[in-house]
């Protein structure tokens, strides 16, 4: 046995194993989809969910944008839909399911164009629909900083806010003590920052007599405005107060009332916005929503929807992708009644928005992170494994050669004593040249097994 051979041999092996071994258990970046849920609209029988791709280095997750296959199955029917991640990793997904309601069982599978998964599972649901149940946002009465005299003014923003540069309309109701009021007028005067588009007037019909309207152009962020109302009795009174200002909103274009059917809905930036995220709710869950490029200068896009709900609903319109959840800053919801019975505009102005709650119906990362944790697990079983054994295989093959080359010596030495020739070197097979064989045959099946696992992963 040539000792030297052996001896580097060993040592590059185990090397080799452990570097194999810690590249198995190196952190990879993963790629995998996240689903996230919304409760159904109020007659049920709807899907529509939002699909998000991401990257994860494992400190950061980046969206990534690419061609997916989504697989739907849910109450015996399977829909297959075909779309592609926008810059933001997001697509939306919707699909008419006959009998679905909340908490129903959803599988899901999300593959890229490759086939490669990005996630697989069935949808996780909140634990208690209490939690799904929406939030009413306070913020269509604009609340006054001085209301006073003997007619009371109440302000509502039509879609909860103000829309930068484009008209959006403030409803007036006025009230006094004793006799309504009679035929009021109403002096507005805006702050810097806001533009008088159309003065004040009564409404048209009779049914509606009891609020008036004007319109207002944002040009700034921030604004109030002061109301002085007067009616045919004598009566006056003061209003002042803020207007909310959706800064960066973008502008909403829709009628007010609709039939179910087709619905066209016209959305403009006002700043240099590609994206806008655009989705119907009705006042129980989520009905239909796209993720809307714009075009054009101002960026410019019209979508069709297809109401399913009579009564209230919802346009809600975001820059981002998760606006809807909580309808603050630059998101509007604007309302829209859809169906027989239709309120008075200034009744549907006074509407506060809601949020529905998202959820995540399913993480791909969670899968994909097991997957790597167990394969980090191997990769650092073997590494250990190859540095123990190749360590006490160099050990016994440093001792075998020391005993090998005492043994020489000492042939050599009697050799020299006795005045003959130098023995020749005889080999012979001991205990312990077995067990380094069977440590030898030992190191090379896990040298084998680290390259499968490898070339595997």
């Amino acid at each position: 046995m040539n000792e030297r051979f052996f001896i580097v041999g060993v040592a590059a092996a185990s090397i080799a194993i452990v570097a194999i071994g810690l590249r198995i258990g190196a952190a990879d970046e993963i790629r995998a989809a996240i689903v996230i849920g919304a409760p159904p609209p109020r007659e049920g029988g709807r899907i529509a969910w939002q699909v998000r791709t991401q990257d994860d280095d494992g400190h950061t997750r980046v969206a990534a944008a690419l061609p997916i296959t989504v697989t739907l199955r849910a109450h015996g029917t399977e829909n297959v839909f075909h779309v592609a991640t926008n810059v933001d990793g997001v697509a939306e997904i919707a699909a008419d399911v006959p009998g679905f309601v909340f908490g129903d069982r959803v599988e899901i599978e999300v593959h890229d164009e490759q086939g490669g998964l990005l996630a697989r599972g069935v949808a996780t649901w909140p634990s208690d629909k209490e939690k799904a149940k929406p939030a009413i946002l306070e913020h269509a009465i604009a609340r006054p900083s001085r209301s006073e005299g003997a007619l009371r003014m109440h302000v509502a923003v039509f879609g909860g806010a103000l829309a930068p540069g484009q008209p959006g309309r403030l409803w007036i109701r006025t009230e006094a003590s004793g006799e309504s009021p009679r035929n009021p007028k109403i002096e507005v005067t805006p702050d810097l920052g806001l533009e008088v588009f159309s003065p004040y007037a009564s409404p048209r019909d009779a049914l509606c007599a009891r609020a008036g309207s004007i319109e207002l152009i944002a040009r700034g962020h921030l604004g109030g405005v002061a109301l002085h109302a007067k009616d045919d009795l004598g009566r006056e009174g003061d209003w002042y107060g803020g207007i909310p200002i959706g800064a960066g909103a973008m502008h909403v274009l829709a009628p007010t009332t609709a039939e179910k059917g087709r619905l066209t809905i016209s959305i403009t930036s006002a700043s240099a916005r590609s994206l806008a995220y655009v989705e119907l709710d009705d006042d129980a869950g989520r009905s239909e929503a796209i993720a809307l490029p714009l075009t054009g200068e101002p960026p410019h896009a019209d979508v069709t929807f297809h109401p399913r709900s009579n009564g209230r609903n919802f346009i809600v319109v975001s820059g981002e992708p998760d606006g809807a959840g909580t309808i603050v800053g630059a998101t509007r919801a604007v309302p829209i009644w859809i169906g027989p019975n239709a309120p008075c505009e200034s009744d549907l102005a006074e509407v506060s928005a809601q949020s529905f709650p998202r959820f995540v119906a399913l993480d791909g990362f969670v899968e994909k992170k097991a997957i790597l944790a167990a394969r980090r697990k191997r990769g650092r079983m073997i590494a250990l494994a190859a540095l123990a054994l190749g360590s006490l295989l160099e050990t016994l093959l440093l001792l075998r050669a020391a005993r090998e080359g005492r043994k020489r010596l000492r042939q050599l030495q009697d050799a020299i004593v006795e005045g003959g020739d130098a023995p020749t070197p005889t080999s012979r097979t001991t205990a312990l040249d077995i067990v380094l064989v069977l440590m030898l045959s030992l190191l090379g099946f896990a040298l084998l097994f680290a390259l499968v696992e490898w070339t595997s992963r």
